[in-house]
């Protein structure tokens, strides 16, 4: 991956405003691409299929996405943003910093379509976006959970990106072992490695 600072993520909780009608456009669009891309090389996938597959006219996607590059980080943006706002609800009262469990339970149930990420070259857009989202649910999470005095020296908005790299280390990991573990052991090792480096806060297993 890059060694760069993420992208800028739009904050959390405020996604743009759709109406019902839009919003279910774009899931269709969103999910007929990612069907297509398990069976199909993405180069090769035009926007006429994605159309026909979601059942959408071309003038509404062309009201939302440039093209299919735009749809497929769009998508990827939508469900980050889900499950940002999911974790930030059951996360409260815990020590948690970010969703492993939940986004690795995610990653095992849609191999076929991370295989197919990685043939179609856009696998580091979708990782950099990913990791941006991590850094920032780590970064809001730190704060409540690292008293200001032990705060860690680089602060904790490095604290959250290097936590994130590792996360998505993990990630990678995972994908290629998912066979001898689980996403709830991945989860516990990811927060064992955090707290290790983060002194302050004593989990409370």
């Amino acid at each position: 991956m890059p060694n760069k600072r993420p992208p800028k993520v739009r904050e959390r909780g405020r996604p743009p405003r759709l109406d019902a009608r839009a919003a279910r456009s774009q899931l269709a669009l969103g999910r007929a691409l990612v069907a297509l891309m398990t069976d199909t090389a993405f180069d090769a996938i035009t926007v006429q299929q994605v159309l026909d597959r979601a059942g959408v006219g071309r003038a509404t996607f062309y009201a939302h996405f440039r093209n299919k590059d735009d749809l497929l980080l769009s998508d990827a943006d939508r469900f980050i943003s889900m499950l940002g706002r999911h974790f930030a609800g059951v996360a409260a009262g815990t020590t948690r910093v970010a969703p492993i469990v939940e986004l690795f339970t995610h990653v095992e149930d849609v191999a076929r379509f991370i295989d197919a990420l990685a043939r179609s070259g856009r696998q580091e857009a979708v990782h950099d976006l990913l990791m941006a989202h991590l850094a920032q649910m780590i970064e809001q999470r730190l704060t409540v959970l690292v008293p200001p005095a032990v705060a860690p020296p680089l602060g904790l908005d490095v604290s959250a990106r290097i936590c994130a790299a590792m996360a998505m280390e993990l990630l990678r990991w995972f994908h290629e072992h998912r066979h001898e573990t689980t996403p709830r052991a991945m989860e516990q090792r990811f927060h064992a490695m955090v707290w290790r480096g983060l002194p302050g806060v004593v989990p409370s297993a």
